[in-house]
């Protein structure tokens, strides 16, 4: 996935258009893109991206899961 494919995802999910994705977000994403299993565990993961740990993920951190 390319940069411009990346921020075009981030603002897909990122739908209050803050310039950061937080949790319910991401779990919409996920569901969006038809995620399986156990959501909360999933999204649990995903946070782990989160190096400063605010409890939203910039685009940076967005970055940095989807590498």
């Amino acid at each position: 996935m390319n940069e411009t494919e990346l921020r075009a995802l981030f603002d897909e999910i990122d739908t209050d258009g803050d310039g950061r994705i937080n949790i319910v977000e991401l779990a919409e994403g996920f569901k969006a893109e038809g995620a399986r299993g156990h959501l909360a565990e999933e999204v649990k993961k995903a946070m782990t991206a989160d190096a400063n740990h605010d409890g939203v993920l910039d685009f940076d951190e967005f970055r940095t899961l989807l590498k």
